[in-house]
């Protein structure tokens, strides 16, 4: 069955059941107006189907939302200056003007086209924009760090040859960075090594250098031990190859000359200076 609002006519499809034969008193849902709604006849209680609700006010039928906007405005401005010159009376009264304006029978017909009431002493109803910090400066940070990061290393990688010959130190460096000694020794080899002494105090040590890989090689420092009887080192010595980086199969020859070698020393062991 439909009933009908006798305040503002809105029309509403309720079971008959839910009245009841005595009838009972119903609420309009959109003006809250309370009624006795009577019992249902007895085509009602049979489901005869009764007129279509009638359709929902035009939006044509609805002042324009300008003259909406300006009928508000007009009140709250009155109310506001009226509060100003001391003949508005309180806050409350204020307050009280203002809902009056907002709460028009104008806008109860369409409670959501009613624009969102001025505050007090602003020049504008739209919502406050919210700005969102920006990201980018963090990013760029985070790209302008990696760059720096990759520059650094590049370029310990690409000048290897001048960084080591200008600072030998830095040969461990790239030790650690790269390959165990056991690995490096099977592919730099040491050989040829001859022992002679120019002078009672000196001896000097030649050889060959060979690179046994078959791609280019980094040359660290090489190394001198001297060991007494019992394989104990007495003294360790170690000097930079001409060439820190060798290309396949290449061969360069060193030298090195040692003063005052340990009296003690009973064998010699060349190689390179790995740990």
């Amino acid at each position: 069955m439909i009933i009908t609002c006798p305040s503002c006519s809105a029309r509403y499809v309720v079971d008959p059941a839910k009245i009841g034969s005595s009838g009972r008193t119903v609420k309009c849902a959109k003006c809250a107006h309370a009624w006795a709604q009577p019992a249902p006849t007895d085509e009602e209680m049979a489901g005869t189907p009764a007129a279509a609700p009638a359709p929902a006010a035009a939006p044509s039928d609805l002042p324009p939302d300008e003259e909406i906007v300006d009928s508000i405005r007009d009140r709250i401005d009155s109310a506001a200056q009226e509060s100003d010159n001391g003949n508005g009376g309180s806050d409350d009264d204020f307050r009280s003007k203002f809902d009056d304006a907002y709460q028009d029978d104008t806008f109860r017909s369409d409670p959501d086209s009613a624009p969102r009431p001025l505050r007090r002493g602003s020049s504008s109803n739209l919502p406050v924009l919210h700005e969102t910090p920006s990201r980018w400066p963090a990013r760029l940070a985070w790209i302008a760090l990696f760059v720096v990061v990759a520059g650094v290393v590049g370029g310990t990688i690409v000048f290897q040859d001048a960084i080591t010959k200008s600072w030998p130190a830095a040969q461990k460096l790239y030790g650690l960075m790269g390959e165990s000694a056991e690995s490096m020794e099977k592919k730099l080899g040491v050989r040829s090594v001859q022992y002679t002494y120019p002078t009672p105090t000196a001896l000097k040590i030649d050889g060959e250098l060979v690179n046994l890989s078959k791609a280019p090689q980094n040359v660290p420092n090489l190394r001198v031990l001297f060991l007494d009887a019992g394989g104990k080192v007495v003294k360790r010595w170690t000097f930079p190859p001409r060439e820190r980086r060798m290309l396949p199969d290449e061969v360069i020859k060193f030298s090195t000359l040692v003063q005052n070698p340990p009296a003690d020393a009973k064998r010699i062991d060349v190689g390179l200076d790995i740990q």
